[in-house]
């Protein structure tokens, strides 16, 4: 059933619809836990939406939480996306490297 929100909840995101994305990437969330793979998808996909939505506080706050996972490929997807997000709005950032 997570895999299921997990997907409805990126495809929300992914139409512009983020405030239904990152309401459905936050019961997955909060549904599993690490090491668990959902757990990290949904995670980073929230990073994704709050970027998308204007929501960088929000963005950057989990994205530093990431970036001590102890899961390394998501530890390095958020040392990276790091700066990414605090790049000037004017400029394009690619969070896609997970």
């Amino acid at each position: 059933m997570s895999q299921e929100m997990l997907e409805t909840a990126i495809d929300a995101v992914r139409d512009g619809q983020f405030q239904e994305g990152i309401t459905g990437l936050k019961r997955v969330a909060s549904q599993v836990r690490p090491p668990d793979k959902l757990y990290y998808s949904a995670n980073i996909w929230l990073v994704r939406a709050y970027k998308e939505s204007g929501q960088l506080p929000a963005a950057i706050r989990l994205c530093r939480q990431l970036a001590t996972s102890s899961h390394p490929r998501v530890q390095i997807w958020a040392q990276q996306a790091l700066p990414v997000l605090r790049q000037p709005v004017n400029v394009s950032g690619n969070l896609d490297s997970f």
